[in-house]
């Protein structure tokens, strides 16, 4: 009986050494590490830190004389974070003034009363910030 028993085992063993690598058959698991390509850029009022989300700025309303701080992060996608350096444009320059007009962090100070937007650019992507109040 143990010898039997042995002998299946070797042939059980046997089998499933020389089957199929089922590795080679399923898909690799998704790479977290690398990022795709840039689909869109998201705009966050504050300070928001790569991989986090905070309030977006869109609508945002300052002070004349005031200053607000905009952050930008690109996203792929599958929705992962990417560090970009975006060029910043405000569309009424004599309503807003942008400091420094291209990075990741800016400061958005107002100058006088009115609405604006603010263009922000990387590698072809592009997004609208509407409507920056300024009181």
């Amino acid at each position: 009986m143990g010898r039997n028993l042995l002998i299946l085992s070797f042939i059980f063993f046997f089998f499933t050494s020389c089957s199929k690598d089922l590795r080679k058959d399923t898909p690799p698991i998704e790479d977290v590490l690398h990022h795709g390509p840039l689909a869109r850029i998201m705009v966050y009022s504050g300070n928001v830190a790569l991989g986090q989300t905070g309030a977006l700025a869109n609508g945002l309303s300052i002070g004349i004389g005031g200053t607000a701080i905009l952050s930008a992060q690109g996203k792929d996608s599958n929705n992962r974070s990417i560090k970009i350096k975006p060029k910043w444009t405000a569309s009424k320059s004599e309503i807003i003034e942008i400091d420094p007009t291209e990075g990741d962090i800016v400061s958005v100070k107002g100058i006088r009363e009115g609405t604006s937007e603010i263009v922000v650019e990387y590698k072809g992507v592009k997004t609208t910030v509407e409507y920056i109040w300024v009181k």
